[in-house]
């Protein structure tokens, strides 16, 4: 069976066939139909079926066009009160469907992944939101939630690790997606530029690639690490070298000029995370999280010394002037950090209400209000853009309770162990793939700490690709050791 495409050993004969008759075929007599009907519609069907040869003959192709399709796409509504982002999540449903046919051919692709232990915690993640649907306040609601979960794995981790194959593949998917995201960048400074780069305008001049800045800088937050590494995978070739160089400033200038205070501190989240891989105090961090957490738990509620940090609503409100912003979150004035401060509380009192299984995925929005405290409140609070909690372990544990949030917990320790006990033993090669790996899962886990973007496409693809990758890149090197 060949590794490129669906359609096995003859699959030579058939492109060729395709390519010599099939499509030129279909070409003219849509054409011809097109010129004697007067609708421009029939010249889609040689593309339909040009798509459809693509993804039975080279479906990795099918998968770098989604990859390069993130930064483009768009928040679109359905009928039926449904969303989608367009159109990289249709490509998703398309990838879902043809990229199972190829597994089944090519069940030797996925192996070693079947047994790895990031494998079996995200198996685990998946079944536990099942279960929490079917507790859920609103199953429907929540079962759709677990669907887009269920693509999102599929997609971003199963089928990352079958077709970023090799080193080639992964670079592939570093440039497509790079020069994607820069394209918008471009388009959106340039419009941003009218503006005099003004901060109350960005929200406005990201639409409708991004639907906030924030989702615009952390794109570009947990892609720049794979840039660095593609600019280290060409060391001997100066052209390549320079270009990548271009994109990576580039991205710089869309997140300095986001003006996104998480991804400023997500960027320089290396510093912190490679140290603690390198010393190798993964198990340490990770009890001292736990204890930190509980016993600032224990704390807040004695005597109600949570309610100390309640927000003055006459002086908490919004800036639209950055230095006025940054001026105003030091000294606990911001109201974006203050009504963080009013969801959180609501999220605390309700994960204390449904701490098994919580109130289903995707809940928090339609249950949170009877939870909020008068003391928190901001001008905002009436929140009509329906936001969520704004902190991704808080809302796992308030819609999928506190085993939940311990799966997802140890899934990312597992990770961090992993890269602690591999990645100064990988080669040279792919070393630097591991640790773009490790710094942009760094960057993505600073950002959920204010914001819960792991069921977006801007953020949560990265999120698991991160995840395959590692486990890509060292079952990579141990295949090349053993071969030499």
């Amino acid at each position: 069976m060949t590794s490129g495409n669906i359609s096995g050993r003859e699959g030579w004969s058939v492109a060729n066939t395709f390519k010599s008759y099939l499509f030129p075929f279909a070409l003219l007599c849509s054409a011809a139909i097109c010129i004697l009907s007067h609708n421009l519609l029939w010249m889609m069907i040689p593309f339909v079926i040009l798509f459809i040869w693509i993804s039975i003959e080279h479906v990795h192709w099918i998968y770098f066009l989604m990859l390069a399709s993130i930064p483009f796409s768009t928040e679109l509504d359905l009928p039926g009160g449904l969303g989608t982002d367009f159109p990289d999540e249709v490509l998703m449903w398309w990838l879902c469907g043809i990229g199972g046919l190829y597994l089944l051919t090519n069940t030797s692709s996925i192996k070693k992944l079947v047994q790895h232990p990031v494998t079996w915690l995200l198996l685990i993640h998946w079944i536990w939101i099942f279960i929490c649907c079917l507790g859920s306040q609103e199953v429907l609601h929540s079962l759709k939630y677990w669907l887009s979960k269920s693509w999102y794995l599929f997609i971003f981790y199963i089928l990352a690790y079958v077709f970023l194959k090799n080193e080639k593949r992964i670079s592939m998917f570093v440039w497509v997606s790079a020069i994607a995201a820069c394209m918008t960048i471009l388009v959106i400074e340039i419009r941003h530029s009218f503006t005099g780069f003004a901060f109350s305008a960005i929200n406005t001049v990201v639409q409708p690639f991004y639907r906030n800045h924030v989702n615009y800088a952390c794109l570009q937050v947990c892609l720049l690490p794979y840039v660095w590494a593609l600019w280290q995978h060409y060391r001997t070739r100066l052209l390549a070298r320079n270009i990548i160089a271009l994109l990576g400033g580039i991205m710089l200038m869309g997140i300095v000029l986001s003006y996104t205070r998480a991804s400023y501190v997500a960027l320089f989240s290396v510093a912190f995370f490679y140290p603690l891989i390198r010393f190798k105090g993964v198990t340490v961090f990770a009890v001292c999280i736990v204890l930190g957490v509980s016993i600032g738990m224990v704390y807040l509620q004695q005597h109600n010394h949570f309610l100390d940090y309640a927000p003055d609503y006459n002086k908490a409100i919004s800036h639209t002037d950055f230095s006025s912003l940054l001026s105003a979150t030091t000294q606990g004035k911001d109201i974006s950090t203050m009504e963080r401060l009013y969801r959180w509380v609501a999220g605390a009192r309700m994960v204390g209400e449904k701490y098994i299984i919580g109130f289903g995925p995707g809940e928090f929005y339609n249950y949170y209000k009877p939870y909020t405290l008068n003391q928190f409140t901001t001008y905002v609070s009436n929140n009509p853009d329906r936001s969520t909690i704004h902190n991704y372990f808080l809302m796992t544990a308030v819609e999928q309770g506190i085993p939940g949030v311990l799966i997802f917990f140890v899934l990312i320790m597992v990770y961090f162990k992993q890269a602690e006990h591999s990645l100064f033993s990988l080669s040279t090669r792919y070393r630097k793939w591991a640790l773009a790996s490790l710094w942009s899962m760094g960057s993505i886990l600073v950002i959920l700490l204010f914001n819960d973007m792991i069921e977006t496409d801007k953020v949560g693809s990265y999120f698991f690709i991160n995840l395959a990758i590692l486990v890509k890149v060292i079952d990579l090197d141990v295949l090349n050791k053993t071969l030499n």
